[in-house]
């Protein structure tokens, strides 16, 4: 740790996923979360809020879901830490970390300025990289962009219904592996 980024020491609380049970996980995630709390003074109560791993999850690596605009708890994907490993895992915690701070600061659980701002000093990604491999991909047939897609929702089975938000050109539907 430096004086430039205090309290981002991941590699001292790194753990492994394939000899690590999901509570032990949140042990060290708390842990890691108190120390990034004290040194970057951020209005979290780390005690106060409920941990919990999502083995569900597969589009959002974390989440704060508060009441009232109060957080109450945070969860993280247990298959964003299985596949990328604990760096990945300590960058969501940073990134839930920013969203109850400014819930408590400002009301704002947005992806805005603030949090922008909070992100490059936290040295944390805004949006998550893909973590779990989609069931399907919809394709533009324009422009060749590809959404992942883990469901098969209405998009996946109609996708001659919608357009392409980038380019206006038609989308096509396959199943992940089907290239």
């Amino acid at each position: 740790m430096t004086a430039d980024d205090p309290g981002l020491d991941t590699e001292f609380y790194a753990i492994d996923a394939a000899a690590t049970t999901p509570g032990e996980f949140l042990a060290v995630a708390r842990v890691y979360a108190r120390e990034v709390v004290r040194n970057y003074g951020l209005s979290v109560d780390v005690d106060t809020l409920d941990w919990e791993v999502s083995k569900r999850a597969r589009r959002r690596a974390g989440a704060v879901h508060y009441r009232d605009g109060d957080p109450e708890r945070v969860s993280i994907a247990w298959a964003l830490f299985e596949n990328r490993g604990w760096g990945a895992a300590a960058e969501t915690v940073r990134h839930e970390l920013i969203h109850a701070h400014l819930l408590n600061e400002y009301g704002d659980s947005s992806h805005g300025d603030r949090f922008e701002a909070w992100a490059r000093r936290l040295q944390t990604p805004v949006t998550c990289e893909l973590f779990a491999d989609p069931n399907y991909w919809v394709v533009c047939r324009d422009c060749g962009s590809e959404l992942a897609r883990y469901r098969e929702s209405k998009l996946v089975k109609n996708p001659g219904d919608y357009r392409c938000g980038g380019c206006g050109g038609r989308l096509e539907a396959r199943e992940a592996g089907s290239e």
